[in-house]
């Protein structure tokens, strides 16, 4: 008689064995249809470094980017056994996400949670022609006009974030002093999306400090179950209605609570401010098309997805553009001189004036070459797709990257690509840049809607500080992309020397 140990043993040899030969011949998918790939971990499949938490995913789908060999124009990867499909030549890229948008119309990112429509009906994640609709009812928002209007907020709120930092130096304007940049831009960036989403006034530099900033922080903050939940909205949507939490955790009722005082307050005195709640308002007033009904929380997820995205990208912007200027004296010279010669000749801090900061633009867009704040885009075949003058088909459902981190450091179309340099974006040489080779907030028809927005918040939060302070590199701090989390972001923040200077 057999005893309960071999029979156990004997049953796992059975299952490993079975494991064995299903996984082997899952991951031989893209083989099949003559796709390139590259040698596979059995479990894991070519994202053990993000699963471990030892590379963050956007950044480890640029490596995979890199490693491809001869220079394919697309690379089939497995994220454990299921089949993705890298994209690396511009103008296939183009092709897809463009040209032949009606294949490629939604991302497959997902929060498919019917208990979380926050997470499930916002712009970004939502499928189309909900995405249309909302995105149609949506853009009047971001008009050059409405632009114009929310200048002057940001305006208002740097000068918080200007007298924040005087203080600092209030005692001694002579000393050097650390400071971490990133919470200070985060403050900062924090008031001019509240108002643009929430229709709220905040001061986040306040003391105490506004519960309103302080539940938003915890939003951010990361722990395991978060990390989760993110990575299984990026690579197994499927999974997110397995996950009870919300969009905003703890605080969803909290943010629903401001969001719905704001819009009743809008309503009862019809006063307009050219915001989200406005566009938002007219939409919950006027007779729907009986398709697609945004109500109650499909409302409130519109708010919510502008305010995550609009502070964190614009935040880590301001963030890193200052670390490489620190690394850069020379280049922290010559934008300060541009920054403070616009400003005698305009006048003060106009939108003009930003208008005629090329190089500081620049600057911005080289940093977002460098520091891609979302560094996957990702798009799903909605039907089977031929790639043109290929015999290949994506099937419907497979999932598509574009990988910012290797696109954007990609030799071939930015040379030296390590290196700082916001001269590549210079209008002597931004013709040369091929199309689809700088994709920062994405491309085509859903492209980041507020993408102007935060362009300028950006210029305006870096104008405020470079004009009244020198930042250098403090030794004491390393500063790394966290390895935890999808979006690109500093792991211990970013800590520079600041020195007041005498303006």
């Amino acid at each position: 008689m057999e005893s309960p140990l071999l029979m156990l043993a004997t049953t796992v040899a059975i299952l490993a064995s079975i494991f064995y030969v299903w996984a082997k011949y899952k991951l031989t998918y893209w083989q099949q249809r003559g796709v390139p790939t590259l040698p596979t971990n059995l479990i894991f499949g070519n994202f053990k470094d993000a699963m471990l938490l030892r590379v963050s995913p956007g950044y480890l789908l640029g490596r995979l980017y890199n490693e491809a060999r001869g220079d394919p124009p697309f690379l089939g990867i497995y994220i454990m056994h299921k089949p993705f499909l890298i994209l690396r030549d511009p103008k296939i890229i183009k092709q897809m996400i463009i040209k032949d948008f009606n294949f490629f119309q939604n991302r497959y990112f997902s929060s498919r949670n019917r208990n979380d429509k926050l997470g499930t009906d916002n712009l970004f994640s939502i499928n189309n022609p909900e995405w249309k609709y909302i995105r149609t009812k949506l853009s009047p928002t971001f008009t050059s006009g409405k632009l114009k209007q929310l200048f002057h907020l940001m305006v208002e709120t740097s000068d918080n974030m200007k007298n924040y930092l005087d203080n600092k130096f209030a005692d001694d304007k002579n000393k050097i002093q650390s400071i971490e940049v990133k919470d200070t831009s985060t403050m900062y960036t924090t008031d001019i999306v509240a108002s643009l989403a929430f229709g709220i006034s905040t001061n986040s530099f306040d003391q105490p400090t506004p519960e309103f900033y302080k539940r938003s922080r915890e939003q951010q903050n990361f722990n395991i179950g978060f990390a989760i939940r993110i990575f299984s909205a990026f690579f197994f949507p499927s999974l997110s209605r397995l996950f009870n939490n919300s969009f905003f955790g703890k605080n969803t009722d909290y943010f629903r609570e401001v969001f719905w005082t704001s819009m009743n307050a809008r309503e009862k005195s019809k006063t307009e401010r050219g915001d989200v709640i406005d566009s938002l308002l007219k939409l919950k007033n006027e007779k729907q098309d009986a398709q697609f009904r945004f109500e109650g929380d499909s409302l409130v997820a519109q708010s919510a997805i502008f305010f995550i995205a609009g502070l964190e990208s614009s935040s880590v912007t301001i963030s890193f553009a200052l670390y490489e200027l620190a690394r850069r004296p020379d280049l922290q010279d010559r934008v300060r001189t541009e920054i403070i010669d616009n400003l005698n000749k305009f006048g003060g801090l106009t939108y003009d004036s930003i208008q005629n900061m090329k190089y500081l633009m620049q600057v911005i867009n080289e940093t977002l070459r460098l520091y891609p704040p979302a560094p996957i885009i990702d798009r799903v075949a909605t039907e089977d797709y031929k790639i043109p003058d290929t015999d290949i088909i994506i099937e419907k459902g497979t999932a598509v990257y574009i990988p910012l981190p290797g696109v954007h450091k990609n030799p071939k179309y930015h040379p030296d690509p390590e290196k700082f340099d916001p001269d590549r974006f210079s209008e002597e040489r931004k013709n040369d840049m091929e199309s689809c080779t700088f994709l920062p907030f994405g491309e085509g028809p859903r492209i980041c809607i507020a993408f102007r927005v935060g362009m300028l918040q950006t210029a305006v939060g870096l104008i405020r500080i470079l004009q009244g302070y020198e930042v250098s590199v403090n030794p004491n701090y390393k500063t790394e992309i966290s390895t935890r989390n999808i979006f690109t972001t500093p792991a211990n923040g970013i800590h520079l020397y600041f020195k007041k200077l005498n303006v």
